[in-house]
């Protein structure tokens, strides 16, 4: 089922219309909007198979003039890490890392070049590269978890504005800084 999941969300479009539902619940005329570029048959067609996956649900719904008009929200949770063990879920995890990455990427460049004036005080962007023990590593990622959960739980209110932290941390394959000598490059 997860590999299933995976097929449905890593599709460009569908990708940008999961992550535009963070801002959400919104409805199809909203998507319309925040997502131009996107015909309006292809967001009902994209909106329908999300729907078939369980990746997004409805969360409310209205009446106008006798048609129901729903609105979307994105359903959270359903990848879990330790569920992938075999090949295929894990070449499908690198490439759902690989396009919400892109997406996420993009959205900040839509913010830099749509933005007057963007404020860079507004924009968490930095490579961390350290050593780290598996426990040490652990315990770096729940507290940064636990920041973000308790940051989750913010109410909307005048003066918030809506905020995307996207965060990797995994063990690098070959060390950045490493050279012939074994050295690895840093001060001792």
């Amino acid at each position: 089922m997860i590999l299933h999941k995976f097929d449905v969300v890593n599709h460009p479009v569908r990708m940008r219309i999961f992550q535009t539902l963070y801002g959400g619940p919104y409805s199809i005329n909203q998507l319309s909007r925040l997502l131009p570029d996107v015909p309006r048959p292809s967001l009902y067609r994209h909106i329908h198979k999300m729907l078939d996956a369980g990746i997004i649900k409805v969360a409310a719904t209205r009446h106008i003039n006798g048609i129901e008009e729903r609105f979307f929200t994105p359903v959270f949770g359903q990848i879990k890490l330790a569920e992938i063990r075999d090949e295929e879920g894990k070449r499908k995890m690198a490439e759902h890392v690989s396009m919400y990455g892109w997406v996420v990427a993009q959205d900040l460049a839509r913010y830099l070049l749509e933005k007057d004036n963007p404020s860079f005080d507004d924009i968490l962007a930095h490579d961390f590269t350290f050593y780290a023990t598996d426990e040490e590593f652990h315990h770096i990622r729940n507290t940064i978890y636990q920041l973000l959960r308790e940051a989750e739980q913010q109410p909307r209110t005048d003066g918030r504005t809506l905020r995307r932290v996207f965060v990797l941390g995994y063990p690098l394959a070959t060390l950045p800084h490493e050279t012939l000598d074994g050295n690895d490059g840093r001060a001792e």
